[in-house]
């Protein structure tokens, strides 16, 4: 029996390398990488997914600074639009099959009051920019493109991994800051959730073996910044006492956009775990197994 053909964007990324790495066996992946591969070229997506005619497309390709892009509110000529919205509606629209699943966030929900998480698959995004981010209200309008073609969704928050070079996580990247004696105070009462990268890779397999479409969250249970690096911290026999916290609502009064930084955010994924047969481990056993493989302070 011949492998599956799947077109994976942005391979050598955080998450899509892992899942190359686990998977490499059991698919037949095509990988095309930027610039000989521009999702925002539609003329070129279209060429290449007429020669390599894939069974599934997985875009996790993106612009996924999200500093960078709030300096391009409303520019829908910027890289973050075009990339999450016209790539991913170039690749969307050229691919004549419902197998396409569009790597999302939590970030296409407000995070507020309004619409506090964490959120059920079923629960619909805003239709309005005004409560989200400029990069949570692009991955919101990518969303609604792939699901009007009758694609699949699958959330993540803030993967996790034990090494990968090119880029830190969320927990490597404070890690480094602790290291480096540049800790920022974190705040203690920002709702997040982590996302073990090989979790996420098994759902993506599960849903491509079992032909699954629709929504999908990879998640672990609610934690806050504060709880989480001060609890790897603590594991890594490090002194914790040294980290600050703060609050996410005293922060948000000094910013530009009241809106940078949800508050209530995450994802809950019984629907998930019970369509797809799989279980997704709790924040601190995501640690635990990290610390397995391997995670530790960096060398100074």
């Amino acid at each position: 029996m011949s492998k599956l053909k799947i077109l994976v964007t942005g391979a050598s990324g955080l998450v899509g390398s892992r899942f190359i790495e686990k998977y490499s066996d059991k698919f037949n992946f095509v990988t095309p990488e930027y610039p000989q591969f521009d999702l925002t070229n539609k003329e070129q997506v279209s060429q290449l997914l007429e020669k390599e005619n894939p069974d599934w497309i997985v875009n996790f390709a993106a612009f996924t600074d999200v500093n960078a892009s709030e300096a391009q509110s409303g520019d829908e000529t910027g890289p973050a639009w075009q990339v999450n919205v016209e790539g991913t509606k170039n690749l969307s629209d050229s691919f004549k099959s419902k197998n396409f699943i569009q790597i999302s966030t939590d970030m296409v929900f407000p995070g507020d009051l309004s619409q506090p998480g964490p959120y059920e698959e079923p629960e619909t995004p805003p239709d309005s920019s005004e409560k989200l981010t400029w990069y949570g209200w692009t991955k919101n309008r990518a969303e609604k493109i792939v699901r009007d073609n009758g694609g699949t969704i699958l959330r993540i928050i803030y993967p996790v991994r034990v090494k990968f070079e090119p880029k830190s996580d969320y927990i490597r990247g404070a890690l480094k800051k602790y290291a480096d004696g540049k800790m920022y105070p974190l705040f203690r009462d920002q709702q997040i959730c982590i996302a073990f990268i090989d979790e996420i890779a098994e759902a993506l397999d599960r849903i491509i073996e079992t032909g699954s479409h629709g929504v999908f969250h990879c998640s672990s249970d609610t934690t806050t910044p504060y709880e989480l690096i001060t609890f790897v911290i603590d594991h890594l026999s490090a002194d914790s006492s040294v980290i600050k916290s703060i609050s996410v609502h005293e922060f948000l009064k000094t910013q530009t956009n009241p809106n940078r930084y949800p508050v209530w955010g995450g994802l809950k994924t019984k629907i998930t775990e019970e369509t797809l047969d799989l279980h997704f481990s709790s924040w601190q056993t995501v640690v635990e197994l990290l610390l397995g493989q391997g995670l530790s302070l960096p060398k100074i």
